[in-house]
């Protein structure tokens, strides 16, 4: 198969971003093996080459931290940059989308210094609201250029990350996942 890597990772004053770096690192180190990988950082990257990253992927696996309940203004502004009218979308003749990237699939992996109870469905703050529903946006992004849910790897939602505690199971819980790949 062949795999995109997306470090979505954007530098912010709480979060130095080796929780994320280390998770590509060993979703690299375990894919390699057995599939054909390309990777890129959304700090350094050029619109062009990463349409034809896109072209080449069967699928896309975005890592990224979940900063003040959506993903990083790197990341928004990667997905912005990228998907370019005529290259991931056009319009039909009654100004309907058409979407240029079918055949692909996309998940991601995302970490939070929040705990699982932000996230009940009796908590004032988020009323209910689940990681899933707040990355809503980036779901529909992608199927509106034709790139679907991965159905062989359930996106990743990882909480309380600054307890070192979670490092461990975290990397057990990914590479659970990554071996469904």
């Amino acid at each position: 198969m062949k795999i995109l890597l997306i470090n979505g990772y954007t530098p912010h004053p709480d979060a130095g971003g080796k929780l994320t770096q280390m998770l590509v690192d060993l979703s690299q180190n375990t894919l390699a093996a057995h599939n054909d990988l390309q990777l890129t950082a959304v700090t350094n990257y050029q619109a062009g080459e990463e349409y034809e990253k896109f072209r080449w992927a069967d699928l896309i696996l975005l890592f990224f931290p979940l900063y003040w309940y959506a993903v990083p203004w790197g990341l928004k502004r990667y997905i912005d940059d990228v998907f370019a009218l005529h290259k991931f979308y056009d319009a039909d003749e009654n100004g309907q989308p058409v979407a240029l990237m079918t055949g692909k699939q996309f998940a991601y992996v995302t970490t939070l210094a929040a705990v699982p109870e932000t996230y009940a469905p009796n908590n004032a703050l988020t009323k209910g609201l689940t990681v899933p529903d707040l990355l809503q946006p980036l779901d529909i992004s992608f199927r509106y250029v034709g790139i679907d849910q991965c159905q062989n790897f359930h996106n990743q939602v990882y909480f309380d990350v600054y307890n070192a505690a979670q490092i461990p199971l975290i990397k057990a819980a990914l590479l659970n996942e990554l071996a469904k790949l």
